[in-house]
């Protein structure tokens, strides 16, 4: 499913789980769905309170980030319907306002809502609040899924036959690849990002052989131990970019 599809579509069963995004602003619904893609997520929408509930009735999502305020009933109510309900009144809600209005969002969380958060939203605020309400295991600082050309040690993987830096953090990267180094080498990397080049020593903190388990792809996944401020900026730049990307500015 696209990001700006909604209507008339129920999620399959069974499949994994899926964040739900309510709003009646199809432009505001698109530009939200698309950030959370970004953040790695499978994403349905929804442009209406009644569509949200319908949806939610064939599978429970593992979040549901809602607008204050949808055309056929008021948020408040909506929070308020989904917490009288025994199979989604454990979903985490979080409620995107147009404005600070502390009386408001106050009534959003004594309601049930997790957290609210005004527009345009921080980007990682925001990306934080979605790890600790979804993942068991929640990371704190962005990544981007992506395909770069990097020199491990004396390897330079060059983005051909599938092997490439394919994840990149400000704090470290996971390099795709048949060969991948032992736990604990340490390693210095040559990163071609945006035509920069970034060099930072590395250690590998974990490994996947080609066969391990096939739900993970062989490579390894390098820790950065010394970079400079100004690479580790580029870096955090460059994933902001790609994030916000024909987004920014609209959230």
């Amino acid at each position: 499913m696209t990001a700006n599809s909604s209507q008339s579509v129920s999620p399959p069963v069974g499949r994994r789980r899926f964040l739900l995004v309510v709003d009646s602003d199809v432009e505001k619904l698109f530009h939200t769905a698309t950030l959370l893609q970004r953040f790695q997520y499978n994403i349905w929408t929804a442009q209406s309170a009644a569509e949200a509930l319908e949806m939610a009735s064939v599978a429970v999502p593992a979040l549901i980030v809602m607008a204050q305020f949808l055309d056929d009933l008021p948020g408040l109510e909506l929070i308020q319907q989904l917490q009288r309900n025994k199979r989604l009144r454990t979903v985490p809600l979080v409620v995107l306002t147009q404005k600070t209005d502390p009386a408001n969002e106050q009534d959003c969380l004594f309601a049930g809502a997790l957290t609210c958060f005004s527009m345009p939203v921080q980007l990682e605020a925001f990306y934080r609040v979605v790890q600790v309400a979804v993942e068991p295991m929640p990371r704190m600082n962005l990544r981007i899924n992506t395909k770069l050309s990097v020199t491990v040690g004396d390897q330079t993987v060059q983005c051909v036959e599938g092997e490439c830096a394919s994840v990149l953090s400000e704090y470290g990267l996971y390099v795709r690849t048949l060969d991948p180094y032992s736990l604990n080498a340490k390693l210095p990397v040559q990163i071609n990002l945006a035509g920069k080049v970034i060099a930072a020593d590395t250690v590998v903190i974990y490994s996947h052989q080609a066969g391990d388990d096939p739900e993970d792809e062989p490579g390894m996944g390098l820790q950065f131990t010394e970079i400079s401020r100004e690479d580790q900026k580029r870096i955090r730049l460059f994933i902001r970019d790609e994030i916000t990307r024909d987004i920014d500015g609209e959230l």
